[in-house]
């Protein structure tokens, strides 16, 4: 099953590739893909971080004289430059970003997933998944979908502040860069079967529901909420379906770290340590 789940993440990594190798030379010749002035575009720099990491993923697995340090090096500086620019949108936005301007800054929200997949990446370099009860690589893989998750509830209801920057629409995470980063989060799952989530979802399919209950209601709470309160919110502003998401968030990552610490104490149980 390993293998198999291998060579599925494999395909998906390709697939970002050759996606984010299509979309960096739309953008090289000026006519980028789904282009739109009053909406979210998906910008020629998370092209270039997306196509960095799939290529060190692929590099390191096909070329055995692949250098370590290239992979740490180049993922320092995406990961650098998405924390770079998430400190010029912070500090001046009305400098740095220009409406008129055929350049389209990458968002807040989509360096945010950036850097946790990079963060990822170099640790994973560095050392193999460990096996206890502080899940970081779990963690980490689950809050870089965080920013698509809220981007999914100003797609649907249409609400500016989870869309995009109100001083240019195009900076924020369109609907194609959401399915990159979801492929992404699926072909880094499926290439570690070191992550607690496998161990968790292997022990029986009362566990895989419990995780799928979790998961999805991430998602599909908030946009209940919505739909129920649809005459009493107001399209450009935060409410309570935030809070209802991140609560989702925290009670996921709460349950599996919760079942990795039972899990810790019952290996050390079965090997005699109390």
């Amino acid at each position: 099953m390993e293998t198999r789940f291998l060579k599925w993440a494999e395909i998906l990594d390709f697939l970002i590739l050759i996606g984010s190798s299509v979309t960096l030379v739309a953008w090289i010749f000026g006519v980028p893909l789904f282009y739109h002035a009053d909406g979210p575009v998906l910008s020629i720099f998370t092209s270039i971080s997306l196509l960095v990491i799939v290529s060190l993923r692929l590099a390191t697995r096909h070329f055995q004289l692949w250098p370590f340090t290239a992979n740490l090096a180049f993922l320092m500086i995406v990961g650098g430059g998405n924390i770079s620019s998430i400190l010029m949108l912070l500090s001046a936005p009305a400098v740095h970003i220009n409406p008129k301007s055929t350049l389209v800054m990458t968002s807040i929200s989509t360096s945010i997933g950036l850097i946790f997949f990079s963060f990822y990446e170099i640790l994973l370099y560095l050392r193999r998944t460990p096996n206890r009860f502080w899940i970081l690589d779990d963690i980490l893989i689950h809050l870089a979908l965080v920013p698509g998750g809220l981007s999914l509830i100003g797609h649907i209801f249409q609400n500016p502040n989870y869309l995009s920057m109100s001083i240019d629409p195009r900076v924020g995470i369109s609907l194609l860069e959401m399915a990159f980063m979801a492929l992404l989060a699926l072909s880094t799952v499926l290439s570690n079967p070191n992550l607690f989530l496998w161990k968790f979802l292997k022990s029986g399919t009362a566990n895989q529901l419990i995780f799928v209950g979790l998961f999805v209601n991430q998602y599909i709470a908030p946009i209940i909420y919505l739909v129920l309160m649809h005459d009493d919110w107001k399209s450009g502003d935060f409410g309570p379906e935030l809070f209802i998401f991140f609560g989702g968030v925290i009670a996921t990552l709460g349950f599996l770290l919760f079942q990795a610490k039972l899990e810790e104490n019952n290996s050390l149980i079965r090997s005699g340590i109390n």
